[in-house]
């Protein structure tokens, strides 16, 4: 039976319509249409050379509008000019040839039409050599063009015919002038365009060569251009980011944005437009192409079993069925795989384009969406109640919320992975995602329950981790469109694998195709059951992520409390939940998946087999059942390909929805240059210059839409019922008790709080066109030096610089950093102190040439002398003189001397009056009669002076932020033997691994069986088929068995071990000190802990086990191939192994550098993005969103650097293990054809042995690639295993029961200092305290007061002893100290949930003592006073409708970013008194809070707290601890004063009292430490 395809064949040598020298005269006429194509590009460039004028560079180049020239007499070097003049060398010898032929055959017509074709590409190729680049380049292009052609007409004419097993034509003369001919055109049509490099042709002045762009088209296709790269590495131990090819400038950051962004930013395309189109349109191209790989692919994938079919048949019968010598069917079965080969990386090289140019494009697309659009938690939340959908789509629009997936580590396994047809071995299993469910379900009503607590749980995440998951998850989705192409290239392949089943067996394929088809909707349902697993498993790694996220943020928190233990039991208990899932997923996917995608075909097969010779009675020859099976396992490989494609379109779906979601429901501020509308009110301000507000409301939600109120919801308004103008040129101050909305006054001028207008004369106006400076209350720093902080993109201007340092009281602290300004300031600021932020913050400000400056409370943060400094230095002083500024504070009496304009805020957010400073004194009494005292003190002397430095102060270094380590060589042992010992012990390994052996015995033994079957046809007797098929399918059978049992084992070792090494990582950072988290971002702690985890959990187990079973029929594959084949397959066995494994090593080296250089050179992108997410408001204010913008492109060139060689190498690895197969193959296939009489069965097992193990050596290779790589998980896990530890509780170490019954505390020699080089921070203190003894500490900023109290709790180096109730500190476990000793630091954490949740987290105090704790921190004092002016007014009702009274059951955002500084102070406080520690030690705990709120706190602290509490309290306010039984001055780390304050007042030199009396209030300080004037 002849199919199609095979006519098709014969076709391509029986076209008689043409003649022999018609066909000659097709390359002439290609020489008319490049000589058509030539004239009218010339006359096109004439006619634009008329019509505008053309610079020139004085030499008469033409120089482009670029500024390159566009002619240049240079000849683009010696190797390229000699190619080309070999070129034209070869050429003019064809032209000699043909005018030869001319003067000896009798028929010139077309031998003169060949003369003239031959004479127009000499003249091309001399134009090569000597025009212009631009000349040269297309000359070169149609000349080579033209020979090719040439070369394939003569190729059909003179070569082809030796391929029929017919006789040649005798007419057709075949002496020496023929293959001279195919030589010479062999030469310049294709050997000299292959090798020859390309010229460097630069399109802008930053163009740099790149060797990807110069080398030759054959070391283009074969990546040999990476030679220099790859070998360099292997010498070397180590390569960085420079040894690695310069970046294409179409490939940076600024370039693809400046391209394509108008084709898929949302505000610039004008509509609503999906982003699926738009991404459409940006790489049409490239999707182009690769459909076209596709195409071909699938069309190209029945070479091979063509070529056995007719192998077998020549074998069988001395004559293939179709009419070609044996030489081409080798050929066909040899040199198939790597054509195959060749298009797969073509594929996967227009893949990484794709990859690499939307991470990029989709990054900065986020990234700059976000810089525009408003910054509150719910609000895609919002968006999504009025987005229409489905339930089903309902069910899968979150499933890719977790950030766990490790974008690298994804990115490698997608593309190298997912390989279509041959590259995926028959026993592999595709990389389906892995699910989890140990019980489903199917419910709609239950679904849509579940759904619904989900979303509830998601409303208070901030929306920067919802664009985080953008950037991660869903990226790696979308970035991997492209592979949505392969559905149709599958359908392709399956049909015409069965058009060619067809041919070879007739009508009983359609049994075969029957029972697939019936059988279809089992992997379906399986593949949906699989969905809905990774749904649920998704949603359990959610609250794991979200768990161990805060977790690390609040981890500070966590070892102050001595929460270790009981975190991580809650975070272990999340994790238990989260692997029952992925358990289930993957039995799920292993043993159904798997095992129907298996068994589906193999049912097919024996159906198809026994319809054949039990039914049709046809013998089952190795010609037809070799073809067959090969037929067979393209389907297999099609069916698990399309299984794991729908779902992957699906996920692709989600993500492109979330995409559409975040980039056209997200609301844009009402301000931003990206939207028309300018603000909500309808009336513009009265001039343009002014500041300030009339008659409007402002909120954090969207007051214009009515909303539903819960009683949890915390909603805060600010109301302005009249003008209020700011004083322009001036200092105006914002004062109000905390909570009033003093920094919502400040972010409404900025634009990101919703605005509603009382009527049309509404207006509120802010002017930027002198420039906003603005100086956030929780000081924002960039994890940059100190001077890069400061100078902010400006530029360095050094009188300038140096005045802000002085103004800012900077000097000094500048002096104690060795590196001084170059000191590093750590993520969030971690080396700097909070008043020292403040003042970098402050000084940022100041160095701007803002017109307007926004201060939020810079004094908050500083003590009393150094806040006098700021106002008198910096506040008075010449920067900031003639420049509006707007300060928020709660220091009225320091700063009443500089205020030109004050307004006055009420706790209900209303304005209480406005007006000059002297119009508010009168109406306000408390402060009137400070306001007197102050004017009756004498000014004194300042006793801070720049400059002088305690010379025993050491300095310390200006880094601290430690580098991410990046291993060098092979993956360490120790990180492996992580996964090893944890999947269990040697017997457990023993079985797992018989298993996997004997699957591969079997899978062995199919074939086997096969070829016996076939060999008993050929002794002419009956052959009993039904007996041999039912030993063919027991095998089958065993196979899936031993399979499903190895499987089986698999998870259940890889869970375990993924178990273990999870406890272990958690447990080491809970044990680390604090000095290492200061010194390790704490984003790369989180990486460790979701990325890196959750490659162990999928993508490296998953790996391991597909490396496992190619690694075992490899070796099975190879010994079956050596002994059929004997010593030619030995001996090229062996070559191909050596040199296979010689290029392993060499590979690998290059590849785990790059791969590491890849894993670090995406962290900073990543940072980049959080970081500027956390201080959007102040990028905004200052305008600075071009230079983050700049810095982020700059950052993402480096790891599009580094990802295009990443993936570029592997190509280079494909394509010679390729090679290294196809020579094995080749060298076996020859010797099997032409020097044996081996039988036909016998060569079909070889055949079919051969071409596994040629394309499972290609596959081992990747898989051995991705194990080490994604090993590198296991190795970051490792390195934070073996961090430094804190001492490990021990027996000795508990205290009694009854311990601590009193809270007396007594230091002897105390010393402490942060690292073993770093200096003293405290140095040999003696002090003793009382039980019930209230302390104050006080000192200037870096005196020690924060290091004292973190050296009683141990969390840095300490010496001497401390006895606690009689106990020397040293040897108690540090669980039982902490949990004894409360310590409140400066800046609270507040873990999202409710504010019960956040005072009691671990269920173990009643709702009566939570309350109480909240009365006693002052918490519902704030809320008595928020009363109305007059019951019943309009106010009134508005004020009732927000609903911000605070309970127990009021929502808290994640870091308490819905609170005020101040009442998250409180907040803490509060969760500090229910834990009722004997020892309660407050650093700044009410810095943030006004003075009357901080009066009423220290009051009740007084009274609440037992007698035996011992009270130590660390402030910068001195009238916060003026009552204190005693009060402690330190200064450079010493105690230099300790008594009682009125013993203290009675040292005329004693520094407690020259801090008196340098504050504004000393009369007021006297009055309440009981000192009489």
């Amino acid at each position: 039976m002849r199919s199609p395809l095979v006519a098709n064949i014969e076709m391509l040598r029986l076209i008689n319509a043409w003649t022999r020298d018609r066909f000659q005269f097709i390359p002439p006429a290609l020489a008319v249409l490049s000589f058509s194509f030539l004239l009218i590009k010339v006359l096109a460039g004439l006619y634009r050379a008329l019509n505008k004028t053309t610079a020139t560079n004085g030499h008469g180049d033409i120089v482009t509008e670029n500024g390159l020239d566009e002619n240049s007499h240079s000849l683009d070097g010696p190797i390229i000019f000699c190619f080309r003049v070999l070129n034209l060398l070869s050429v003019l010898a064809l032209l000699s040839l043909s005018i030869y032929l001319v003067a000896v055959d009798e028929d010139v017509h077309v031998l003169i039409a060949l003369v003239a074709f031959y004479i127009y590409v000499s003249m091309l190729a001399g134009c090569a050599i000597f025009l212009s680049p631009r000349w040269r380049d297309t000359s070169h292009i149609h000349a080579s063009l033209l020979l090719l052609g040439a070369l394939l007409v003569y190729a059909y004419l003179d070569v082809w015919p030796l391929a029929s097993t017919d006789h040649s034509d005798p007419e057709i003369p075949r002496d020496w002038l023929i293959w001279m001919r195919i030589g010479l055109l062999t030469l310049s049509g294709a050997v000299i365009p292959l090798i020859s490099p390309r010229p460097f042709r630069p399109q802008h002045p930053d163009d740099l060569p790149n060797p990807e762009y110069t080398c030759s088209l054959l070391s283009n296709l074969t990546c040999s251009y990476l030679d220099s790269v790859i070998f360099y590495a292997y010498r070397v131990s180590d390569i960085t980011m420079k040894d690695l090819p310069p970046l294409p400038r179409k490939e940076s950051a600024k370039y693809i944005d400046d391209k394509n962004a108008s084709k898929i930013d949302p505000v610039l395309v004008g509509t609503k437009r999906h982003v699926f189109w738009g991404i459409c349109r940006v790489f049409a191209k490239n999707y182009a192409r690769i459909f076209l790989c596709v195409l071909c692919y699938s069309f190209t994938v029945i070479l091979i079993p063509l070529g056995i079919k007719n192998l077998l048949s020549y074998l069988e019968n001395g004559r293939p069925q179709v009419g070609f010598r044996p030489w081409v069917w080798v050929t066909s079965v040899t040199l198939g795989p790597l054509i195959l080969a060749l298009l797969n990386n073509q594929y996967f090289l227009e893949s990484a384009i794709i990859v690499t140019e939307a991470d990029t494009l989709l990054t900065q697309l986020v990234f700059d969406h976000s810089l525009r659009i408003r910054m509150k938690s719910d609000l895609l939340e919002d968006r999504r109640k009025s987005y229409k959908g489905d339930g089903k789509k309902a069910l899968t629009s979150d499933h890719t919320s977790s950030a766990t997936t490790p974008a690298s580590v994804e990115e490698e396994t997608r593309v190298e992975d997912t390989v279509s047809g041959a590259q995926i071995p028959a026993g592999t299993h595709t990389p389906v995602e892995s699910s989890e469910t140990p019980k489903m379900e199917t419910d709609s009503s239950v679904m849509d329950k579940t759904e619904g607590e989900e979303k509830a749980k998601v409303n208070g995440a901030q929306l920067t981790g919802k664009i985080n998951n953008l950037l991660t998850t869903d990226l790696n989705q979308i970035k991997y469109t492209q592979d949505v192409l392969r559905i149709p290239g599958t359908l392709i392949q399956v049909v015409v694998a069965m058009v060619f089943l067809y041919s070879i067996i007739g009508w009983s394929s359609f049994v075969g195709m029957g029972i697939i088809v019936v059988c279809l909707p089992l992997p379906t349902y399986v593949s949906k059951l699989v969905m809905q697993a990774q749904k649920r498993k998704m949603e359990k790694t959610d609250a794991r992520i979200q768990a161990v996220t805060e977790a690390m943020n609040v981890l500070r928190m966590i070892k102050l409390f001595a929460w270790e233990i009981k975190i991580l039991d809650q975070i272990t208990k999340n994790r238990e939940t989260e692997l029952r899932w992925v358990r289930y997923g993957k039995l799920l996917d292993y043993l159904g998946l798997h095992n129907s995608n298996s068994i589906i075909p193999i049912v097919s097969m024996i159906c198809t087999f026994g319809t054949y010779t039990l039914i049709m009675k046809k013998p089952l020859t190795a010609s037809v059942a070799f073809s067959a099976i090969s037929v067979f396992n393209i389907i297999t490989r099609q069916m698990y390909l399309i299984v794991w494609q729908l779902p992957e379109a699906l996920r692709l779906k989600v993500s492109m929805d979330r995409f559409n979601e975040f980039f056209n429901e997200t609301e844009l501020l009402d301000n931003s240059s990206a939207t028309n509308k300018v603000s909500a009110f309808s009336a513009p301000s009265p001039s343009p210059d002014v500041i300030g507000f009339n008659a409007g409301t402002f909120s954090w939600t969207d007051i214009n839409k009515s909303q539903s109120t819960k009683s949890a919801m915390r909603i805060f308004r600010l109301h302005f019922d009249g003008e209020v103008m700011f004083r322009r040129g001036g200092i105006n101050l914002i004062i109000g008790p905390t909570a009033s909305g003093k920094t919502s006054l400040l972010m409404a001028l900025l634009g990101e709080m919703y605005c509603k207008p009382h009527g049309p004369g509404s207006w509120y106006n802010l002017p930027r066109d002198g420039g906003i400076a603005y100086a956030a209350q929780e000081s924002w720093v960039l994890n940059e030096t100190v001077k890069e902080n400061i100078l902010f993109g400006e530029p360095y201007d050094q009188q300038r610089y140096q005045k802000v340092l002085k103004q800012c009281a900077l000097e000094r602290d500048l002096g104690l950093w060795e590196a001084g300004d170059q000191t590093e300031v750590g993520e969030k600021g971690l080396t700097l102190s909070g008043g020292q932020k403040a003042r970098v913050t402050l000084a940022r400000a100041l160095y701007s040439r803002a017109e307007i400056l926004l201060l939020d409370d810079v004094l908050a943060a500083l003590d009393v002398h150094t806040a006098k400094w700021v106002v008198d230095k910096a506040l008075k002083g010449d920067i900031v003189a003639g420049r509006t500024v707007l300060l928020v504070t709660h220091n009225v009496a320091l700063t009443s001397s500089i205020a030109d304009f004050v307004i006055t805020l009420g706790k209900n957010g209303r304005v209480a009056d406005h007006g000059s400073i002297s119009d508010i004194l009168q109406n306000d009494a408390k402060l009137r009669a400070a306001f007197e005292k102050e004017k009756a003190l004498t000014e004194k002397i300042d006793v801070y002076e720049e400059g002088k430095d305690d010379e025993e102060v050491k300095k310390s270094a200006g880094k601290l932020v430690v580098p991410e380590e990046k291993q060098m060589g092979r993956v360490e042992r120790a990180a492996l033997m992580l996964f090893f010992q944890g999947f269990g012990n040697g017997v457990f390994w023993f079985i797992t691994l018989f298993s996997k052996i004997l699957t591969t015995v079997l899978q062995i033994a199919r074939p086997v069986w096969i070829a016996y079957w076939s060999s008993q046809y050929a002794s002419g007797m009956q052959v009993p088929a039904l007996r041999y098929l039912g030993m063919y399918s027991l095998i089958q059978l065993a196979q899936i068995v031993f399979d499903s049992l190895g499987l089986f084992l698999w998870v259940v070792g890889t869970i375990r071990a993924s178990r273990i090494v999870h406890y272990k990582l958690i447990q080491s950072i809970f044990n680390a000190p604090l000095r290492w988290l200061d010194t390790v971002p704490i984003g790369r702690v989180i990486i460790r802990c979701t990325q890196d985890i959750d490659a162990l959990d999928n993508s490296f187990s998953g790996t391991a086990i597909n490396f496992l079973e190619v690694s075992i029929s490899v070796i099975g594959n190879f010994f079956v191939s050596i002994y059929m084949a004997g010593w030619p397959a030995l001996l090229s066995g062996g070559i191909m192994v050596a040199l296979g494994g010689w290029l392993g090593m060499v590979y690998l080296k290059a590849q785990l550098c790059i791969r590491r250089e890849m894993s670090n050179a995406k962290s900073p992108v990543m940072s980049q993005v959080a970081q500027t997410l956390a201080g959007l408001p102040s990028i905004r204010a200052y305008g600075a969103e071009g230079r983050f913008r700049s810095v982020l492109r700059n950052r993402q060139d480096v790891y599009t650097r580094a990802a295009l060689t990443f993936f570029t190498i592997n190509r280079w690895i494909n394509i010679r293990a390729d090679c290294l197969g196809t020579m094995f193959s080749s060298v076996v296939t020859v010797y099997l054809v032409y020097f044996t009489t081996t039988r036909a069965g016998s060569v079909g097992l070889t055949l079919t042995v051969v071409t596994a193990f040629a394309q499972e050596i290609l596959w081992w290779v990747r898989l051995y690639n991705l194990t080490e790589i994604q090993s590198n998980s296991l190795e970051r896990i490792l390195d934070f295993l073996r961090i430094e530890h804190e001492p490990a509780p021990v027996e000795s170490g508990k205290p009694p029961a009854y311990w601590p019954s009193s809270g007396s505390l007594r230091a002897e020699g105390l010393s402490a200092r942060y690292s073993d080089d770093g200096p003293e921070v405290l140095q040999d203190l003696h002090f003793d305290i009382a039980s019930g003894e209230r302390v104050g500490i006080v000192g200037r900023t870096g005196a020690g007061k924060s290091s004292l109290a973190l050296a009683l709790l141990r969390t840095i180096q300490t010496t001497g002893t401390v006895h606690f109730d009689g106990l020397p500190m040293h040897s108690i476990n540090l669980d039982a100290l902490r949990s004894s000793v409360t310590l409140i630091p400066q800046q609270p954490e507040l873990l999202s949930g409710t504010l019960r949740e956040n005072l009691d987290p671990f269920k173990q105090y009643d709702d009566a003592t939570l309350n109480d704790a909240l009365r006693s921190a002052g918490l519902f004092q704030l809320q008595d006073e928020r009363k109305p002016a007059v019951a019943g007014s309009s106010s009134a009702a508005a004020d009732a409708e927000e609903g911000s009274a605070l309970g127990l059951d009021t929502q808290v955002d994640a870091g308490g970013s819905n609170f005020s500084l101040g009442q998250r102070q409180i907040i803490a406080l509060a969760r500090a008194i229910v834990r009722q520690s004997k020892l309660l030690i407050l650093d700044e705990a009410t810095a943030a809070i006004d003075y009357e709120t901080d009066t009423a706190i220290q009051t009740s602290l007084r009274t609440e707290l037992s007698k035996d509490t011992t009270v130590i309290t660390i402030a910068h306010r001195l009238q916060t601890i003026m009552d204190s039984d005693k009060i402690m001055v330190l200064e450079a780390g010493r105690l230099v004063e300790f008594d009682t304050p009125k013993n203290l007042f009675q040292k005329d030199t004693g520094l407690l009292r020259a801090l008196v009396d340098e504050s504004a209030d000393s009369a007021r300080l006297r009055e309440i430490a009981g000192i009489q004037e």
